[in-house]
């Protein structure tokens, strides 16, 4: 029997390995989760289609359309999760037990996203309480480079507004803090272990470049600042170097991650780091350093707490005042079309990639209700007395 209810469907979902292929290279990506989303809107009469991104790994937008093409609302998920590895619970095993769903994707976010299809399905056998158009978008690679909903948004006519299924408790969050990644690269000279002072040694070179970029992070980044997000803020995630022990290395490379304020410019602080560090390392003999362009940009974005759509997503979650975010998601791709986005769902951000990733099954029932009731709000029917679930 085909999945109908939140639980039910969060079950399928999690139970289908979907892990991005930039945490685990031997996955094939989320064409198998894709293809049962596409097969489930199928059996409940959705529009469906599907738009190529990556090789095999495509977005699956499910549609009803309700009596009128506006409102028109959106509803994102999306379908990959980070890697494995390392995990105390069964990653695919969709158990429940302890009032809980446990496994990879269960909050990050296979939870909310099911509760989004749970929701828009009730939706579709309730023609009555509301009048509109919703677009449901399973997209691929958000724990990577965004790329789904980047493409999602070259395609999409702009909705008059959205949401950003993230597990957040069910508060609402009106903004995010965007990011900034790339990597710096030391080349020096290489040279037998036994005879350094004929190599040039990279890593202690970059050791160097660590602590004048942390610097850079303490004196600059953290007067970059907004009321609301705090300070930008730098970290210094990866670094590798060196061939052998009995090596001096000739090369290194660190990778750099800056969470970036809404109205932050991230090119310009690239370049303000890349002649910063330059600057500061020029007394360094015979190293080249490089700079790698970013891997990822991502602009920060905020709604304003009065605007019309944070409004009613308040009321309707009754969590209390909407917040911000310090990590990154797909809603500032949405936003940066100008249209109104929040990002809003059941469960833990807290919880999410860890070894024991789990969503308790109220909040999953409690989601559906709260989309179900925030759709109806936004589209509201033509009859307003007709809408049972206001």
């Amino acid at each position: 029997m085909t999945p109908t209810t939140a639980l039910e469907i969060a079950q399928a979902l999690v139970r289908i390995p979907s892990v991005n292929p930039n945490y685990d290279t031997a996955s094939p990506g989320e064409q198998e989760v894709a293809r049962w989303i596409q097969a489930w809107g199928q059996t409940h009469g959705f529009e469906t289609s599907t738009q190529p991104v990556l090789d095999g790994r495509a977005n699956v937008i499910l549609r009803c359309r309700n009596g009128a093409d506006h409102p028109h609302l959106l509803f994102n998920g999306h379908t990959d999760t980070v890697g494995v590895t390392g995990m105390n619970v069964p990653p695919f095993g969709a158990e429940v037990r302890d009032g809980r769903l446990w496994g990879r994707g269960s909050a990050d976010m296979k939870g909310p996203l099911a509760c989004m299809l749970a929701a828009a399905l009730q939706l579709r056998l309730q023609p009555e309480a509301w009048k509109g158009t919703l677009t449901l978008a399973c997209v691929v690679d958000e724990e990577y480079r965004f790329r789904g909903t980047l493409a999602l948004m070259q395609q999409l006519d702009p909705p008059d507004g959205a949401v950003v299924g993230e597990p957040t408790s069910l508060r609402v969050v009106r903004g995010c803090k965007g990011c900034l990644r790339f990597a710096i690269h030391a080349r020096g000279r290489a040279a037998h272990s036994a005879h350094p002072e004929r190599g040039r040694n990279a890593i202690v070179a970059m050791a160097r470049a660590v602590l004048e970029l942390n610097q850079y992070f303490a004196e600059r980044l953290s007067r970059i600042h907004h009321p609301a997000f705090g300070c930008s803020t730098g970290s210094i995630g990866l670094i590798e170097g060196g061939s052998g022990v009995n090596i001096v290395p000739e090369h290194c490379r660190i990778q750099v991650d800056i969470r970036l304020l809404p109205s932050q410019d991230a090119n310009a602080t690239y370049q303000e780091i890349q002649t910063t560090l330059r600057s500061r390392l020029a007394s360094i003999p015979d190293i080249e350093w490089g700079f790698d362009p970013p891997s990822v940009i991502d602009a920060g974005y905020e709604i304003g707490a009065e605007s019309d759509l944070v409004r009613r997503a308040c009321d309707v979650a009754a969590t209390g005042a909407a917040e911000v975010a310090f990590y990154s998601c797909d809603a500032s791709k949405i936003a940066a079309k100008s249209v109104p986005c929040i990002i809003l769902g059941p469960g833990d951000i807290a919880v999410a990639h860890t070894a024991n990733e789990s969503i308790a099954i109220a909040e999953l029932e409690a989601g559906t209700e709260v989309y179900l009731r925030l759709a109806c709000r936004l589209m509201p029917p033509a009859d307003p007395s007709a809408n049972v679930l206001k």
